[in-house]
């Protein structure tokens, strides 16, 4: 059989350029099988044993197989049994072309993965028609998995948000009962006053975590996007440290806060305090009572951005684990707590951090416990 002359037709395919292993032994049948496939701008590999089919699928997988079930060295289902062991080896069609009519052999072709089938001698038509429809079928099924493993990503990251959000509202709602707490045991006029500007702060600060996760729901969209403002860091942070002064107070902790005057940086104040939050009550949780939280800010230097760091007096964090503790579900027990936490909370702060262009990590708080160093990439003076 001759092959037909190339198409004239010149309209753009998504199959155009595909690579079709071809495996046949016969050199009549293979030459005509290759002057269709031709036709059809394939980029075509060609062997004549299983031995061969089987060593050209390892080295590359093809978008399609067409396969001759009676080769020199083995009977042709041993081929696509094969390419379905392979990773990837799923996904690709294979067309045999046979002489076999009977339907027992049909369905162990069926059983062994195999598409769809040609009945020798063949038309050129009939295989350029069934070529272009298993192409067809393997871009269909290829974005069928992407498109599902878009969606579980998708999927992956709103169950993170959810979770880095609770973790933050859990650190409020705690301030919020400490400082209910303190004004039922009594106090002044004055003292009451500061007391319910700092439940009206945290509660302002919950609603704006309820509004980022509606916003995200109407969005359908999931990543956090820092909106960089002028920020005066040392009346800023002072706000951020009332909130957790009464957290503080029920361990008998207090806050010593130093930063240069008149410091400016560009970031985004609700993601930062959120940061700076998490450190606070990581710092809370794990100093000994009675002991000084101390909050640092230094103006940066050179290739230095400025670095804000929160020091306490704790335990500490091994060396082996400083860097996992920024991973999810990575945190340590400190010797108040019964049982673990989500570990979520750091991990949110490296991501923010990330955001800034900055960084954040932990060292040895001379002589003892932690330092948090958050490290942004500039600031202007004012």
């Amino acid at each position: 059989m001759e092959a037909p002359a190339l198409s004239q037709y010149t309209h753009s395919r998504l199959d155009r350029g595909a690579h079709v292993l071809v495996v046949e032994d016969d050199p009549v049948s293979l030459k005509f099988l290759c002057g269709v496939l031709a036709c059809n701008d394939y980029r075509l590999t060609t062997v004549g044993t299983a031995r061969e089919a089987m060593a050209a699928l390892d080295r590359e997988l093809p978008d399609l197989v067409i396969l001759d079930l009676y080769l020199p060295d083995s009977y042709g289902l041993a081929v696509c049994k094969h390419l379905r062991q392979l990773l990837g080896g799923e996904d690709i069609p294979v067309l045999v072309v046979t002489i076999e009519d009977g339907q027992e052999g049909h369905a162990q072709a069926v059983r062994a993965g195999v598409d769809d089938f040609l009945r020798k001698p063949i038309l050129p038509v009939e295989l350029s028609t069934r070529a272009r429809s298993l192409l067809r079928l393997r871009y269909l099924r290829r974005e069928l998995r992407t498109d599902r493993e878009s969606i579980l990503d998708l999927h992956a990251q709103k169950e993170s948000l959810l979770q880095y959000v609770a973790h933050d509202m859990k650190n409020l709602l705690g301030a919020t009962q400490a400082t209910l707490e303190l004004m039922k045991e009594g106090c002044g006029p004055a003292q009451c006053t500061r007391y319910q500007d700092r439940l009206g702060d945290s509660l302002r600060a919950m609603l704006a975590m309820v509004k980022d996760l509606l916003d995200i729901s109407i969005g359908d969209q999931v990543d956090l996007v820092a909106d960089l403002n002028a920020l005066e860091i040392g009346p800023w942070l002072e706000k951020v440290i009332q909130e957790f002064e009464s957290l503080a107070a029920r361990r008998r902790c207090s806050f010593r806060l130093a930063f240069p005057p008149g410091l400016v940086l560009e970031a985004d104040p609700h993601l930062l305090r959120r940061v700076v939050s998490n450190l606070l009550e990581n710092a809370i949780r794990y100093a000994p009572e009675g002991t000084a939280i101390e909050v640092e800010v230094q103006a940066g230097a050179g290739a230095q951005g400025p670095r804000i760091q929160v020091c306490d007096q704790g335990i500490g964090v091994p060396p082996e684990l400083r860097s996992a503790i920024f991973d999810r579900f990575v945190r340590l027990k400190s010797p108040q707590e019964t049982r673990s936490g989500r570990g979520l909370g750091l991990a949110f702060c490296r991501q923010v951090m990330a955001m800034h262009q900055g960084r954040i990590w932990v060292e040895d708080n001379v002589p003892k416990g932690s330092r948090f160093v958050l490290e942004l990439p500039g600031e202007t003076g004012r």
